[in-house]
Order: C-alpha cells, then structure tokens, then sequence
C-alpha cells in the first residue's frame, strides 16, 4: 500500500461548522460528518491514513455497509437500556420466523415505515432482558435514573486545531459537572476480563476522547466515564466498570497522537500507507515454540 496524495476536492474538508452541545442530530447526519473527526475514524487513521482517507474521505468511496446481525443486536440493546419508550416505535416486532426472508415476514416488514426496522419478538426480548440486567447493578440503575441520551458534541482540539465529534450514549448531570455512559456489549462483561476488550477495541482511547471533547464542548467538567458492560448471551451478565487515570492517559496519548497526524495529512494533502517496500517479518516468540 502506497501513498494518496489528495486534492481540494477529495479532501473532504468543509467550512468550520458549529461547535457545542446538540442533541437533536439525526445518527445518519452525525455519521456522514465529513467536517469532523470521530474516534471510529481515528482507529482508521491509527491502522494508517491511507485507510482513513479511502474510507472516509475518497470521493468514490461506496456506501456505508449495512450493520452486521452483531453490531444490529448492540443496536437494539442500546435503545432498550436508554430509550425505553422509543424501542416500540423504532423497532416494530414481527412475527417470529427462522428468516426474515420468510414470505411472512416480508408481508409484514412492507408494511412498516420508512424509518423503522422490525425485529422478531424473540430480538426484543432479549434487548429488555440485557437492560433489566443493567438496571440490576445499582450504580448504572443511579446514573440512567437521570440524563440525557445521544449527546453529540463538537469541539476544535486546541493542540492540533482537528475539529472533533463525539456522542456519548448517556450525560448524566453531577452539579455543574457530569458522567457520561457508555454502554458496551460484550462476551464477557466480567470486570476482570472486560480488560481485554478495551485494549482489543481502543475504548480507553475513545473515554479519554469523548472526556476531553464533552469538556471542550460544553465547557462542564467531566468527572467519570464509566462503561455499562452487558453480555451478549443469557443470562446477560452486567457490570459497570472505570479506567485508571493511568489508563486514560495512554488513551490521551493515542488520540493526541492521531490527531496531529491527521493535521499533518490535511495540510500536506498526503496520507501515507505502509510504503513500496517488502516488509521483512519477525514471528512473535509463542508461535516459534515447538
């Protein structure tokens, strides 16, 4: 993988846009921001610029792809443990068949408007079981008892002069400060191996992002990011868990880190991949004993 070099057209830069709290900000829209780096693009942009331009910035790039059964199942989970009361007229429930390529169910899914999704009875029950099971842990039960869900907020990183987005999935008001949710769904929610998905997906990276970019935002003091840890399976097991403030440094480092490279990309229209050399490789250790 080479080298893109971009132009003014295919940079995907826009006028700076509004900055602040909003929390009327349709997913769709918020996704589509180009003017705005998001912490999913800084993962990109980690993995290398070239990445991240052909996937966010290239003109000819193809459409976002549909969620896979996982990321819908996270969805649904999502909406019933913060917005209970539009769960029902998001996603209508169907008949429960083994495919929804059923003629049953494609009968029924015709008739549903055009922003809602149905979801099989089975579908919904699960995703009220997993947030019964959040609700279960009385400091997660506290937090949502009080807030605001689907925050988006945009802010300029003073460092790198990068505008910024993040959503957290819940503000919780401390005074005249806040703690912001974030609800994950994992294999194993326990708190002694949650570890493992926060080094395998970056989330201390994205705490210490969406902590510092609320704060710019909104200019109140975050004072805790704590994730609503729930399992995928029965009986969805729940846990709330924080970062050390070692933790959420490293992550500090990282996003600094990605954001001065894509200041970097942006100003020399060039966004490097992993060069035309032949890499020579070294095995790791464990994969050389006999």
């Amino acid at each position: 993988m080479g080298t893109h070099k971009s132009t003014n057209k295919d940079t995907g830069a826009q006028p700076l846009a509004f900055t602040g709290l909003r929390v009327d900000v349709p997913l769709h829209w918020y996704h589509a921001d180009e003017s705005a780096v998001s912490k999913t693009q800084l993962d990109d942009l980690e993995h290398s610029p070239w990445v991240f331009w052909a996937r966010h910035r290239a003109p000819d790039r193809p459409a976002r792809p549909d969620p896979t059964p996982a990321m819908f199942t996270g969805t649904l989970a999502h909406c019933a443990i913060l917005e209970p009361h539009a769960f029902d007229e998001r996603y209508p429930t169907g008949p429960e068949v083994d495919t929804r390529a059923a003629k049953v169910w494609k009968e029924w899914a015709a008739r549903l408007a055009p922003d809602q999704v149905g979801v099989k009875p089975s579908e919904r029950a699960t995703a009220f079981a997993q947030a019964a099971a959040v609700r279960q842990v009385q400091p997660l039960a506290e937090l949502l008892a009080k807030g605001v869900p689907e925050v988006s907020a945009y802010w300029v990183d003073a460092a790198s002069g990068v505008r910024c987005r993040c959503r957290p999935d819940w503000v919780h008001p401390v005074g005249t400060g806040v703690i912001l949710v974030d609800v994950k769904t994992a294999t194993n929610a326990h708190p002694r191996d949650f570890g493992r998905s926060v080094v395998n997906f970056s989330y201390h990276v994205q705490a210490a992002f969406y902590s510092d970019g609320y704060e710019a935002a909104s200019g109140a003091p975050v004072l805790g990011f704590v994730f609503a840890a729930c399992e995928k399976d029965y009986p969805y097991a729940a846990a709330a868990c924080m970062l050390t403030d070692e933790d959420l440094e490293a992550g500090r480092r990282r996003y600094r880190a990605s954001l001065a490279t894509y200041a970097e990309c942006q100003r020399t229209g060039v966004w490097p991949g992993w060069g035309d050399t032949v890499h020579l490789l070294q095995l790791p250790a464990w994969a050389m004993k006999d």
